[in-house]
């Protein structure tokens, strides 16, 4: 599992579905792909320094569905850019069950 930077309002966005889809920079010689699992974690920026994550702080998990190499240079890190994509959270695979009754003609 892989846990990248995230803000307050990126995972709020994830945790209510809204958000599919992230680019983020992948550090050299290490790999991601479709099935994974990502922890986008609360963090504190500084310019000039890494992120720093917040102890306690909150964070979301995904399943990765999909991963490209945008083929592109992250210019803060100098690491490669990947764009991740997961199935929006709440949503099922399957259709919900409907129970069904059956429907009976009223007699007069």
């Amino acid at each position: 599992m892989k846990t990248f930077p995230a803000n307050d309002l990126r995972i709020s966005e994830v945790e209510r579905g809204r958000s599919c889809r992230a680019v983020v920079p992948l550090p050299h010689g290490e790999a991601i792909s479709a099935g994974d699992s990502v922890l986008f974690a609360l963090s504190q920026a500084r310019p000039g320094q890494p992120p720093a994550y917040v102890q306690g702080g909150d964070s979301v998990l995904v399943c990765l569905t999909d991963v490209t190499d945008l083929g592109q240079i992250d210019p803060a890190s100098g690491h490669p850019l990947v764009q991740l994509e997961w199935k929006p959270l709440g949503q099922s695979d399957a259709p919900a069950s409907v129970a069904r009754r059956a429907v009976r003609p009223r007699r007069s």
